[in-house]
């Protein structure tokens, strides 16, 4: 943000929007750009692997507790619990 103010600074300091007057605002604006990049792609990586294993957790726990339902369904008609 501050690059792109520099930038625009230079343009009215020079009263031209040639390449001599932005260059130093637009490398400025680069760089943090490129510092952001550097952040924000291992987050969303971070984010999406840790989101998957968050729902195959919720998956298997679904299925386990399926199981144990069917499980203990099974066992009370055996033993005629309920009758």
């Amino acid at each position: 943000m501050v690059g792109i103010i520099n930038a625009f600074k230079g343009i009215s300091t020079e009263k031209s929007s040639g390449l001599s007057a932005v260059a130093g605002g637009i490398s400025e604006a680069l760089v943090t750009t490129a510092l952001g990049l550097l952040v924000a792609i291992p987050a969303v990586w971070l984010f999406n692997y840790f989101n998957n294993r968050v729902k195959n957790f919720d998956v298997e726990m679904t299925n386990s507790s399926s199981e144990l339902v069917d499980y203990f369904l099974k066992h009370s008609a055996k033993a005629g619990v309920g009758r």
